[in-house]
């Protein structure tokens, strides 16, 4: 059976879509011009790895092909760091067409070299730049961030202190600790877990992109939650953790049982995930299939971090770098557990770093 040229294009293109692609200026571009919804836009930022060009000429071009400015201000949160910028910039910016709010936020989120003696205030004035934005660029620091994603606040945080690893004592239950750290002295907050079963396939454009490539494309295992945020939250750009396991040689968390390897081992039993907010909660991958090949594991979203091992029953988790504002799980992955139900501990990481 063939299928219309129409179906086949467009499954063609979703399959295209479901590739871990780049996006950049003009992607932004041909969806605006293509009439998709601003919202899909800045989840499509959002999500999907950037390479904008942010420069003072990027941001006329996206001007010019009418990108709504909260697309704008999505696209320089997401390119860290932004080019330094100088009086010729706002001046550029201005006569550019671009809107004071844009060229305010370009100020505030870029670093900046300005010359504010009275001649160069004289040439500002002279290109008619708005008082407004000069006052702006008078600020003698960088503005803190604001933004449409509930995940990025505003400010700066205190670096997370290297506190002294606590005695045992100091946790409850067997489970998964967060090293709150905001009042000088650690508190020590338990995540509660969360079992799901909810394992399904791809949407309606996986399964036409499928049917379209007679299954080389293939379809993919998700995991799905309820709500579009965790309701544990976190503020912080480094957060530490503590897997606290019960006893001294069978080690469970909260119950899970690994019917092969007798118990949760160590944090190497888990993958932390970055999970995908969308109109029906959040989601991550956890497998794909096509017609030559099945596999299970995690190809995108996952987060890397390090562990020391304390004790037989209590271990550090850390991070090497800082980690970006979002939605995470922490999540059990061991493969006999997929059969049943799936056990994470979720939550949402809010913080200043994009």
């Amino acid at each position: 059976m063939k299928l219309p040229v129409f179906l086949l294009l467009f499954a063609l293109s979703v399959f295209t879509a479901t590739a871990q692609e780049t996006i950049n200026n003009q992607s932004v571009i041909s969806m605006v011009t293509a009439k998709i919804s601003k919202d899909l836009i800045l989840d499509k930022i959002k999500f999907s790895p950037a390479r904008f060009d942010m420069t003072t000429k990027g941001i006329i071009d996206l001007t010019k092909s009418r990108v709504p400015d909260a697309v704008v201000d999505a696209m320089m949160l997401a390119s860290s760091p932004l080019p330094v910028l100088r009086n010729q910039d706002v001046i550029d910016l201005y006569t550019g067409g671009v809107s004071r709010d844009i060229i305010t936020k370009k100020i505030q989120y870029s670093e900046s070299d300005f010359s504010l003696t009275t001649e160069a205030l004289i040439g500002l004035k002279t290109a008619k730049v708005p008082d407004q934005l000069v006052k702006v660029m008078m600020v003698p620091k960088r503005a803190t961030l604001q933004s449409n994603n509930p995940n990025l606040i505003a400010g700066v945080l205190a670096p997370h202190p290297d506190f002294p690893v606590p005695a045992r004592g100091k946790f409850g239950d067997p489970g998964l600790y967060y090293e709150e750290y905001k009042n000088n002295l650690p508190k020590y907050e338990e995540l509660e877990p969360t079992t799901t079963n909810q394992t399904k396939s791809g949407g309606l454009g996986e399964a036409v992109a499928n049917s379209a490539t007679k299954g080389l494309s293939g379809t993919s295992q998700r995991v799905g939650l309820a709500n579009p945020s965790a309701n544990f939250i976190i503020e912080d750009n480094r957060p530490v953790f503590y897997f606290v396991f019960s006893g001294t040689t069978r080690k469970n968390m909260n119950e899970v049982a690994e019917s092969i390897f007798d118990g949760v081992a160590s944090p190497n039993d888990f993958t932390l995930m970055r999970v995908k907010p969308n109109n029906r909660g959040r989601e991550f991958v956890i497998g794909r299939e096509t017609s030559v090949s099945s596999s299970s594991g995690f190809s995108e979203g996952t987060v890397p971090f390090r562990f020391k091992k304390i004790s037989n029953t209590l271990y550090k988790i850390y991070f090497d770098q800082e980690i970006a504002a979002g939605e995470y799980a922490f999540f059990y992955n061991k493969g006999s557990e997929f059969t049943s139900s799936l056990k994470l501990y979720d939550f949402s990481l809010r913080n200043n770093v994009k």
